[in-house]
This record gives structure tokens, sequence and C-alpha cells, in this order.
């Protein structure tokens, strides 16, 4: 029952991992108004990692359960009841360290294919405990991508509020209750607007270019 325990753990685990890497590679390739995996995908790895945990302790301790009774040769000895029964006078008590052997040989075989089953599973506990890890590694990947996306698009539009700002300054330097010389010239009016935007312009380009080679910088670059 436990090794079915066992195998169902890992069965369940194995697909929620599967599930949760198909979904990080399908937001992956989503545009930014697609949600990421999220917290519930978290949670959902924390919820089979600690039932890994603990299947891991309980086969755990079935396997020193295991090695305490192979290592007594009396409680081996007694486990063979078919012998037991058929030639009771070799287990009148004491009972001498040859027959111990002898009979213990049979009970012995077959624990100890059970307990190289159970450290197979633990094995497997093992393997799959590190499959959680990576799959939490490449969730936290993507939520870092999506994440550092939004930065940047909140830097691009932190940018282009700093442009329209320089354009409202210059128009309030010009809405002052002052003379200056432009106030007789026609023209002036459509130069300083065209001049304004240009000036906007030419100010977002270069700062979001400053920022896109800033966010693309590889490490052998720096």
């Amino acid at each position: 029952m436990l090794m079915e325990d066992a195998r169902k753990t890992n069965q369940r685990a194995v697909k929620a991992m599967s599930d949760l890497r198909g979904e990080a590679h399908n937001r992956r390739g989503r545009s930014l108004g697609g949600a990421g995996p999220g917290e519930h995908a978290q949670e959902r790895l924390r919820l089979h990692k600690d039932e890994v945990k603990l299947m891991e302790g309980r086969v755990q301790g079935f396997v020193r359960a295991m090695n305490e009774v192979l290592d007594d040769d009396e409680d081996m000895t007694l486990m063979n009841l078919s012998r037991l029964l058929t030639h009771p006078e070799r287990f009148i008590q004491p009972v001498s360290q040859e027959i111990l052997h002898e009979e213990s040989d049979e009970p012995e075989l077959i624990l100890e294919a059970y307990l190289q089953q159970a450290l197979s599973i633990v094995n497997e506990l093992d393997i799959l405990k590190g499959q959680i890890m990576t799959t939490e590694e490449q969730i936290n990947m993507t939520l870092d991508a999506i994440r550092n996306r939004l930065l940047y698009i909140n830097t691009l539009l932190s940018v282009a509020s700093l442009c329209v700002a320089m354009g409202s300054f210059i128009g309030s330097l010009f809405g002052m209750n002052l003379t200056n010389p432009l106030e007789d010239d026609g023209g002036a009016f459509m130069r300083v607007i065209l001049w304004t935007v240009v000036s906007m312009v030419g100010l977002w380009a270069i700062l979001s270019w400053i920022f896109y080679e800033a966010a693309n910088l590889s490490p052998s670059k720096s």
C-alpha cells in the first residue's frame, strides 16, 4: 500500500509539473495581455513538494524498519511460518546460530525484494524533488520576464510623461505676461509649436533608445 501511495504521488506531481511547464511555455509566447503562471502555480508546486517530502519520510521510515528486521536473525527465523508449523522442533529455544541462518534465508529474500523496491522509490522521489525545484525556477524565470517587461513599459510611459512635461514647460514660458520680441512675429506661433513637438519627439526617441540599450546590455558588454 505504501508503494502504491508513493507511485500515485509521483504520478500526480509529474502530471502537475507537465501542465505547469506547458502553461508557462504558452504564457511566455503570449503578449502582456495574458496573465502569467501566477501564484496559483507556485502554490500547486508547494503542495506537491510537501506531499513528496511526506511520502519520502514514510518510505524512509519503512526502509529503516526493514533494515532493523533484516539485522535480527531470530525475528527473520520466526517469520518462516511454514517451517515453524512443519518442523517445530527446530525452533525450540535456544535456537542455534546455524539454524537461525538456515531458516531466515527465505524470509530474508522476500523482505530484501521489498527493500529494493522501497529504495528505488526513494531514488524516484529524490529525482522528483529535483524536477519540482527545476519547475519552480522555470516559473520564477517566466514571472521575472513578465515583470521586467512591465517595468520597461512603465519606464517608457515615464519618459513620455517627461517629454510632455517639457513641452508644457515651454508653453508656460510663453504664457507669462511679459513682453518678448516674438509677439509681433506672425509665424512665431507655428515655429514654437513645431520646435516644441520636434524636441519632445526627439527627446523621447533618445531616452527610449538609451533605456532599450541598457535593458538589452549583455554581461559580456559590461
